[in-house]
């Protein structure tokens, strides 16, 4: 309890709102909210802005199910098929989705290559940049913006290619040395 009402009443001094209270720790994503087309709309119809889509006491836990437009997904909650933001949502789930798959893939055929006795420490090492630019890209997703989720998962999706590639050569420098 004292981690977000304080030590001395219900609600921790000078704050008076759940959201300033979730921006202590998150202040990334309570920025990038403060500035996305869902601080007014939240607004005009009195939603709390993070109790919304995480709730307060049963925090849900952030999972990449949460965005989109399939069954489940908060987005569907306020936003309807060919309106802004169900496009938006859409968007944002696709983009991780491929991030996802394309490190995945890359993983996969690095191990491959590792197994077999091939050197492949540096793109392994690479592809972490990838994995970064997902979770920046899951934070990201606060500011409503495909643009800047895309402006992080484009180079994400580039760095898994290059890691998949490397992995290719890799086997193919193992074919070709037997």
């Amino acid at each position: 309890c004292n981690d977000c009402h304080g030590n001395h009443g219900a609600t921790p001094p000078g704050i008076a709102s759940v959201a300033n209270v979730c921006g202590q720790c998150h202040a990334r994503q309570a920025d990038l909210f403060q500035t996305s087309p869902h601080k007014a709309a939240f607004d005009q119809q009195g939603l709390a802005e993070c109790v919304t889509c995480h709730s307060n006491h049963d925090i849900a836990t952030p999972t990449d199910q949460m965005i989109g437009t399939q069954q489940g997904a908060l987005c569907v909650n306020c936003h309807t098929n060919g309106d802004k933001g169900f496009t938006a949502a859409a968007h944002m789930r696709t983009s991780i989705d491929q991030l996802i798959v394309s490190i995945d893939k890359s993983n996969e055929i690095l191990s491959v290559a590792e197994r077999k006795g091939m050197e492949v420490s540096k793109p392994k090492f690479d592809l972490k940049g990838a994995t970064d630019a997902l979770t920046h890209a899951r934070v990201l997703i606060h500011s409503s913006s495909n643009i800047e989720v895309d402006k992080v998962v484009k180079p994400g999706l580039d760095v898994a290619g290059k890691g998949y590639q490397a992995g290719l050569d890799a086997l193919a420098e193992l074919r070709f040395r037997r």
